[in-house]
């Protein structure tokens, strides 16, 4: 009869060899850290519900292949919303005499913080099972071996607050590789009570390891689409993607990676950073650090009324994130002297306003906006507090007209009422000027013009109207800049057509409500109404048959008109390239014009998105050789070139662009403005929309002495 102990060792020996062999298995499904950075700790899973609501992709996760194949055979410490790792401590407490683990116990233990899934019964309902055989000291060791690899794709970073964790995760996009992702690091404290309506404060330095694996709340408003409210007041987040991060040996010179930091549209309104919408995947596969945030929207990012309540609270969020990627990105790989802004829409108006404020200056480099501009009529708001009264009044406020007990009532109004009725300050007259957002961006300090001294209770972002800072050439003009439009913007607004079917009668009756508010028209205003009119329809009606020519007209008078402005004042008075493009590629990546399901042909606001970034819920699969992947490819490319190099098109040799990008030049801004369109090709053009742009200019050179 064999010696027990002589079985024991051969027993422990097959454990060993076992476990040996599950090693193997791991590392040969497990893709290798490519940065030979050292992983220290755990991660949580959502649940499937949370991942659909945030647009989760769990193949992005970074640890599919091990949860696949080595979770499979053991199931150590793993599961459900949280996972549980027991201590070797409770593990001691389970040994019985023998000296082996008490599975049942073991079992009961994890049970009762997380489910069991059905691998894991599988593997233990057997009284042969190999986990109920193996020794406990084995079992041990496979644990830590488990434990160990799923760390592997997880990374601390130190920020000058504190450690944040992060992970490594695969790209999205069918590449080989892929980076680095800390997502809802906070950048400022929570907004809430008297700093509700206030610019916020800086996040306060930390202790220990913040987890940086998932993103944070976005800042409260109602979904686009589905009309819905989300959000928290507890919203400040920045996310940051990198593909290089610092290696340990401090002593080596290490390059610092360029940074593009990104401010989403969606009308000063809606929207939030997260990556469902703005997957890093194709934008760092070139080399550059992302960062993308969360900024306050609606009326607790711009409602105004007085000192106490300035406005502008989402435009100081902005300043505040790019504060923090000035003191923290270079813990990411990212060079704080090499930052680039770059937004849409919105987002557009807001890189440019940035341009503007002496709050901003010295914290980024290089900007891009794209589709929106501060020029535009619905980007700045008439600067009072009679909206922000209007808001409470409609909230059931009954007290006196005093504007701190107003902004004593609204502070305690919980955010979802706000954002609620924030639609509902929007008068007859707000919609006869085309004005469709309540609460945007507006010039500060305007309670001091009765006033014998001025008086701000916080540096103020704005004090005077951007076609004015223009006039005195007063803004950033040492930063080059990139600007451009898509051929049908206006597209957008079939979305309210389809709301008020009866807006084309509306506009068909009332012509004159579309005559720019900044043309001095007054007298003679009836006919500057016929003429656009002639221009833009001929001797058509405003309805159906004339959608395609209120499109080209909308498109003008709601973005391109800004644009082009805003584009020939920072060339001619600037000290930096500055870049035009049209955008003009009617592809299957077009974001807006399939999230609304519009048939029609043209490339509608925000279609561009598509070739920049990765979309959660895109699930194409496209040839790599199609259009759509070689238009993509460009744009990422011209994008990162001009955070690299000043330039979309620097002078290195690359078959992936052939023409050259001019900028403006500064001497002809008026008669020769260059543009590059982008298309199926690539191709330098000059003065888009000619017609169209010699229209306008002529009108304002009339009636303003002055056509930009």
């Amino acid at each position: 009869m064999p010696c027990p102990r002589n079985w024991q060792r051969g027993a422990a020996t097959a454990a060993l060899s076992l476990a040996i062999g599950l090693i193997v298995l791991a590392i040969c499904v497990q893709r290798p850290n490519e940065s030979g950075h050292r992983i220290i700790v755990t991660e949580q899973r959502k649940s499937s519900a949370e991942e659909a609501r945030d647009g989760y992709d769990p193949h992005g996760g970074d640890l599919q292949d091990l949860r696949g194949k080595a979770r499979a055979f053991f199931l150590i410490a793993t599961t459900t919303t949280t996972s549980t790792t027991m201590s070797p401590e409770n593990a001691t407490k389970s040994e019985n005499a023998s000296g082996s683990l008490d599975m049942p116990q073991m079992v009961a233990h994890m049970g009762s913080s997380t489910a069991e899934t059905t691998a894991w019964k599988t593997l233990t309902s057997h009284p042969n099972s190999l986990v109920q055989l193996l020794p406990s000291r084995a079992m041990r060791v496979v644990q830590e071996v488990v434990r160990s690899l799923r760390k592997e794709r997880e990374i601390v970073a130190t920020t000058s607050l504190g450690k944040v964790r992060g992970r490594y995760q695969k790209y999205r996009s069918g590449e080989r590789g892929g980076y680095y992702s800390f997502k809802g690091m906070r950048y400022g404290a929570p907004p809430t009570g008297a700093r509700r309506f206030r610019a916020a404060e800086p996040e306060k330095p930390w202790s220990g390891i913040r987890d940086a694996s998932r993103e944070g709340q976005s800042c409260p408003h109602k979904n686009m689409i589905l009309d819905t409210f989300k959000g928290d007041e507890d919203c400040l987040f920045v996310n940051v993607f990198t593909t290089q991060m610092p290696k340990d040996d401090e002593s080596a010179e290490q390059p610092k990676l360029p940074v593009m930091v990104w401010l989403h549209g969606g009308g000063f309104s809606f929207g939030s950073g997260n990556s469902f919408l703005y997957g890093p995947d194709y934008l760092v596969a070139e080399d550059i650090v992302l960062v993308t945030l969360n900024y306050r929207l609606g009326p607790l990012g711009f409602l105004t009324a007085g000192p106490d309540a300035p406005g502008n609270q989402g435009l100081k969020d902005q300043v505040l994130a790019l504060k923090w990627v000035r003191d923290n990105i270079a813990a990411f790989g990212g060079d704080p002297n090499q930052v680039t802004i770059f937004g849409e829409s919105a987002g557009a108006s807001s890189v440019q306003l940035l341009l503007l404020s002496p709050q901003a200056k010295g914290l980024f480099h290089r900007a891009i906006s794209q589709s929106g501009s501060a020029l535009n009529p619905w980007s700045m708001s008439a600067s009072s507090s009679q909206r922000a009264a209007r808001l409470a009044a409609n909230l059931g406020y009954v007290g006196a007209n005093n504007t701190e007990d107003i902004l004593d009532f609204l502070r305690r109004v919980p955010a979802m009422k706000l954002v609620e009725a924030a639609p509902t300050t929007i008068t007859a007259e707000d919609q006869r000027n085309n004005i469709g957002l309540p609460f945007v961006p507006v010039v500060e300090g305007y309670w001091n013009q009765d006033s014998q001294e001025e008086q701000f209770y916080e540096e103020p972002f704005l004090t005077q109207h951007p076609s004015d800072m223009y006039h005195s050439q007063n803004f950033n003009s040492d930063v080059a800049y990139m600007t451009g439009y898509n051929t049908h913007e206006a597209m957008l607004f079939i979305r309210r057509l389809r709301k008020n079917p009866q807006l084309l009668g509306i506009i068909e009756n009332d012509f004159g409500r579309l005559v720019p508010q900044d043309l001095n028209v007054t007298q003679s205003h009836d006919r500057v109404t016929r003429e656009i009119r002639s221009f833009y329809l001929g001797s058509k009606h405003v309805g159906i048959e004339s959608v395609d020519e209120m499109i080209a007209l909308l498109t003008d008078l709601m973005f391109l008109q800004g644009i082009r402005r805003t584009a020939r004042n920072h060339a001619k008075f600037g000290n930096a390239p500055v870049y035009m493009y049209r955008f003009s590629f009617d592809g299957s990546l077009g974001l807006y014009k399939r999230m609304l399901g519009i048939p029609r042909p043209g490339v509608c606001h925000g279609d561009e998105l598509g070739y920049l970034f990765k979309f959660g819920f895109f699930n194409l699969s496209l040839d790599p050789k199609s259009m759509e992947v070689q238009v993509k490819n460009r744009m990422v490319r011209m994008w990162t070139n001009f955070a690299k190099y000043g330039s979309p098109t620097p002078d290195t040799e690359d078959p992936m662009l052939t023409t050259k990008w001019a900028p403006i030049d500064p001497t002809n801004v008026m008669n020769s403005l260059n543009y590059m369109d982008i298309s199926a090709n690539l191709a330098m053009k000059t003065n888009p929309e000619p017609e169209r742009q010699r229209f306008w200019d002529e009108m304002y050179q009339h009636y303003n002495g002055a056509a930009m």
